[in-house]
């Protein structure tokens, strides 16, 4: 990886936060360096504005005002950027350093490349980092386990909303988040378009982020019923988008009667946390039946 000072000028770092105060002091310094950052904050009900003022206070720090979700949210901070290139952050991740100039590097010498990612790696509190399940094939086959280190630059189907540089030129053709995803999934569409208009999607292993799993938000058992109901209906979306509705009522059908039957004997043997994530996919799986008739299955928060 390059050792250079600094960071490219031509790349802007864009976050989305929610109650991600606790989070920030990990994540943000790397970008400290950055002539230009966006922090799009979705309402958060911590500190996290002021963490923000005060770890970045040269960020461009938009108040949405209310949770937009994952897609929406970052489009919002995506219209703010001027650079050729912006790179979506989770704030959960944290940039290994040389990692923003081994992604300008790779985005010059591949300027038809429309989405570029680094390596993810997992770290769960303090046990050793793991490849993360960050790139893929398309979304519906199996994953590979564990997940595979790329030894070299690759094309692939799939790469994670996490950590992606956006050629900025080529997104505005293709079109960014499709807004009617809140959280999960979103980032699956968008390759899906980006690879039906022909264009690469590059991994460079080079470049390297730390990941610091499901920690963008405080965790919390009312979170954990969002991240699976969210997650849930976001599938049946995709399946939808993808498939057609037979095949969403199919996969709704399956999943909600599924959760529904597990439910009571997760619930009578204490199984708190089972019995939230049955609960969560049989609420998605209703929720999704009965707007099978509106333009789409789900419909962010007001």
């Amino acid at each position: 990886m390059t050792e250079r000072a600094g960071a490219p000028p031509d790349i802007t770092p864009v976050l989305v936060t929610y109650n991600s105060a606790g989070i920030l002091g990990w994540s943000l310094p790397p970008l400290a360096d950055c002539p230009a950052v966006v922090v799009v904050d979705n309402r958060s009900a911590d500190d996290t504005v002021a963490r923000v003022r005060e770890l970045l206070p040269g960020a461009t720090l938009i108040e949405a005002g209310r949770n937009l979700g994952f897609g929406r949210a970052n489009n919002l901070g995506l219209e703010a950027v001027s650079t050729p290139w912006a790179l979506l952050h989770n704030p959960d991740a944290r940039l290994e350093p040389g990692t923003l100039w081994a992604l300008h590097e790779a985005a010059q010498r591949h300027p038809e490349a429309a989405i570029i990612a680094p390596a993810l790696w997992d770290q769960e509190g303090d046990a050793p980092p793991v490849i993360a399940d960050f790139f893929r094939g398309p979304w519906h086959a199996p994953a590979s386990r564990p997940a595979p280190e790329p030894a070299g630059e690759l094309c692939a189907e799939f790469v994670t909303g996490a950590a992606m540089l956006l050629n900025m030129a080529l997104m505005r053709r293709v079109g960014f988040f499709d807004p009617w995803f809140f959280l999960y999934f979103e980032d699956d569409e968008l390759c899906l378009r980006v690879r039906a208009a022909g264009l690469p999607i590059l991994v460079v292993p080079q470049a390297r982020m730390r990941h610091r799993v499901r920690q963008s938000s405080t965790p919390s058992a009312r979170t954990t019923l969002r991240r699976i109901y969210c997650m849930t209906l976001s599938k049946l979306y995709l399946t939808r988008k993808v498939f057609g509705t037979g095949a969403c009522v199919a996969l709704a059908l399956r999943s909600g009667l599924a959760s529904a039957l597990a439910l009571p004997f997760m619930l009578l043997t204490l199984q708190r946390e089972r019995a939230m994530r049955h609960a969560a996919r049989a609420g998605a799986a209703l929720m999704a039946w009965r707007h099978l008739r509106r333009a789409h299955c789900f419909e962010p928060d007001a």
